[in-house]
């Protein structure tokens, strides 16, 4: 659980959105009235609503105009690896933490999702094993094989601090010192991603067969976007999002076994790509029952990057 993401900002909105829309130009939708009314005078067609032309964007991918919902937020805790997978996402501004310039002694780490699963295995405690990282505590008795994964790790951690703290005893400086960090270095970013983007990222990344640490900070943001803009709601992985997931065969790899969206006999089925071209037959979808798998999904992976 080491991803925060903090001092969250949402410049414009759905009304926004909607304006934008209408410029470029919104048809009538049909009035739900018995005979004709005010809203539509008598025609049966009325102007839509802002909340039915957003949704209608989302729906329909008319996404150029979602490029004006703009999210601005910190993200603290992510490692410093796994931040070049948060960097392919391009179209988006990103400030990160600068090696060269701060210092890492006593560096914070990302435990890795094997060490991560060892814990829970053998319910040790995170910051028990945090303890015994520093050098302040023991592990309890364990399997061989667990024993080895986490002094291992330790092992790696205190081999990174050790050798950082001395480069720079010796002045050889933060610019040559930081060679010594690890993949798991905590780091920070500000980012400023706009809501087609960030769409885009939450597809790719709230899917089981992304990296657990990603898939952990997509959940959060997630969660953080939610809460001032409720309309993210509308879109979750590229499956949900476009009706059939393209991940075809792959579905079915190690990664993908616990996609809860695979069994054709579920009331959240979604078919791959392939199965639509096959012809294959669809049950009616469940929003309802997505919604609950959404949020087990959520909690989980919300909780910890080695989450399976």
């Amino acid at each position: 659980m080491d991803i925060e993401i903090k001092n969250l900002k949402v410049f414009n909105g759905v009304e926004f959105v909607a304006r934008s829309a209408r410029v470029s130009g919104v048809g009538k939708v049909r009035c739900d009235c018995e005979g004709g009314c005010e809203r539509c005078s008598g025609t049966g067609l009325r102007e839509p609503t802002d909340e039915e032309i957003f949704e209608m964007i989302v729906e329909n991918d008319y996404s150029s105009a979602l490029e004006h919902v703009v999210f601005s937020f910190e993200i603290h805790g992510l490692s410093k690896g796994n931040a070049l997978e948060l960097l392919e996402h391009r179209i988006a501004s990103h400030t990160g933490r600068s090696t060269r310039y701060q210092s890492e002694l006593g560096f914070g780490y990302c435990l890795a999702p094997e060490v991560e699963r060892v814990l829970r295995r053998n319910r040790i405690p995170e910051s028990t094993y945090r303890e015994y990282v520093e050098g302040r505590g023991a592990l309890p008795e364990l399997p061989e094989r667990d024993r080895k994964v986490l002094e291992s790790y330790a092992g790696a951690m205190r081999c990174a601090r050790e050798a950082y703290a001395r480069l720079l005893e010796l002045g050889a400086g933060r610019e040559s010192a930081r060679y010594t960090l690890p993949f798991a270095l905590h780091t920070a970013y500000t980012y400023t991603i706009n809501l087609r983007s960030l769409i885009n990222f939450l597809g790719l990344r709230l899917c089981v067969r992304a990296s657990p640490e990603m898939r952990e900070l997509a959940a959060k943001l997630y969660i953080a976007v939610r809460e001032k803009f409720p309309w993210i709601s509308l879109v979750w992985c590229r499956g949900y999002n476009q009706g059939a997931c393209p991940e075809n065969e792959v579905r079915d790899s190690p990664q993908g076994r616990e996609c809860p969206f695979k069994n054709p006999e579920s009331s959240v089925f979604i078919p791959t790509k392939k199965q639509v071209r096959s012809g294959i037959e669809l049950r009616p979808f469940s929003r309802q029952e997505f919604e609950r798998v959404r949020e087990r999904l959520l909690e989980r992976w919300a909780q910890s990057s080695g989450s399976g």
